[in-house]
């Protein structure tokens, strides 16, 4: 038999283990527990969690494919009274994670919404990393054409807040390539496995962590990487022609000259023709 919730007939954003079962709240267990329906990812990986706590809520999927008639049905059940709450496959539901749809619908409508806060991997990892943490830019795993991933790479190239990325094993060796040819050899930290049995970080310049990972026959679990932001003392380093190299292709020279312009001591203006010549070349070259 359910236990009366104080608020029933809301919905709550629950917060799940990463990898370490234990790492769950009370709070979220005593939710959980008391939800008249659970909507999850994947009903397959969230009951390991319920069966292990003994938790004997229905689930029900919510995922990224989910049509607005589910968030309809869900509004119905709130409507109707239902306690609900909401959780991902692990860590924090909506980040990085479906979501945000149903919660920015249901706002909408005037239904409450709660969280139980818990683990998250992004934070994790960057108070592992030794890397700044006052501010941080987290951009969940990149791009997986090309073309669109070198684009994206280039527009974040020159923020000074510390960027964290989601990536799979398979694909680690190539990214840090990836970051080491546009970003330069930042200060890094390969965050896996959290939380589970074999977590590891691996940290340090970004080609110091590629020749570790270079050693090994292969890597396993799930990736976080922290990489260091822009900051003063890269800026003696700045090759001007290189940075306009690389934004111009994706912007006006007027543009690429504001932005450029940002990270050296000359003027908008002197950037400007330096920008012109460059874009002539450029043409010609063609």
């Amino acid at each position: 038999m359910k236990k009366n919730n104080p608020i029933k007939g809301s919905l709550t954003i629950v917060s799940l283990p990463i990898g370490n079962l234990k790492d769950i709240t009370l709070r979220a267990i005593e939710i959980l527990e008391s939800s008249d329906i659970i909507y999850c990812e994947d009903t397959r990986t969230t009951i390991k969690l319920t069966n292990h706590y003994n938790i004997k809520t229905p689930l029900k999927s919510y995922h990224e494919h989910s049509t607005s008639k589910v968030r309809e049905k869900i509004t119905t059940e709130l409507n109707d009274g239902k306690n609900i709450s909401l959780v991902s496959d692990a860590g924090t539901p909506l980040i990085s994670d479906p979501g945000y749809k149903l919660i920015r619908d249901l706002q909408e409508k005037g239904l409450k919404i709660s969280s139980a806060p818990g683990v998250s991997s992004p934070i994790m990892a960057l108070t592992l990393s030794g890397i700044p943490t006052d501010k941080f830019l987290f951009i969940g795993f990149l791009p997986i054409k090309n073309s669109a991933r070198r684009d994206y790479l280039l527009e974040i190239q020159y923020i000074s807040a510390s960027i964290i990325i989601f990536e799979s094993a398979k694909r680690i060796n190539k990214t840090l390539a990836e970051l080491n040819e546009i970003f330069g050899n930042r200060r890094t930290s390969v965050c896996r496995e959290l939380t589970k049995k074999f977590e590891e970080i691996i940290s340090g310049n970004i080609e110091s962590v590629i020749a570790d990972l270079s050693n090994r026959e292969s890597l396993k679990g799930e990736i976080v990487i922290v990489l260091e932001g822009f900051s003063d003392a890269y800026k003696k380093d700045i090759d001007i022609e290189s940075m306009l190299l690389d934004a111009l292709p994706i912007m006006s020279a007027s543009e690429a000259s504001k932005e450029v312009s940002k990270f050296t001591n000359l003027s908008r203006k002197e950037v400007y023709n330096i920008a012109l010549k460059l874009k002539g070349k450029i043409k010609n070259d063609t």
